[in-house]
């Protein structure tokens, strides 16, 4: 596990610093699609998968205020198309990058080392990256 000074992780995304969606898939014949994540700190590297309702749900948790959210829009019909599922792809990495710097960001301003716990789990921080030395 790796630890997390957040006081010297870029506010910008970096090579020490990243988030990007690699790519997605359709999961039962096309019910739903699932975006495959890659979160980058220091050395450490994982990959995670959310679908569009799991960023939905969180959006909501974490922005009780509807007007600060910036995730991309439902769309109900015609949102299996491909060509949309791209657009929404690229969509979602800069609503996944912009929201990891603004938290960061934020944490600097409040003095704090970690990230909220509400985004912590949903990358899964808590599993790969510690804002705590373990003794």
């Amino acid at each position: 596990m790796a630890l997390l000074n957040i006081q010297a992780v870029s506010a910008q995304m970096d090579a020490n610093f990243n988030a990007k969606i690699l790519n997605f898939r359709m999961v039962e014949e096309g019910k739903y699609t699932v975006y495959r994540i890659q979160l980058t700190v220091d050395t450490y590297t994982w990959t995670i998968e959310r679908r569009y309702s799991d960023f939905d749900a969180y959006d909501v948790q974490r922005f009780t205020d509807r007007k600060k959210s910036f995730l991309p829009p439902k769309k109900r019909i015609g949102n299996k198309d491909l060509e949309f599922i791209e657009e929404r792809r690229i969509e979602l990495e800069k609503y996944v990058r912009a929201l990891l710097e603004l938290e960061v960001w934020y944490q600097k301003q409040k003095n704090v080392h970690s990230l909220p716990l509400i985004s912590a789990k949903f990358f899964d921080f808590h599993q790969y990256v510690s804002s705590e030395k373990n003794n």
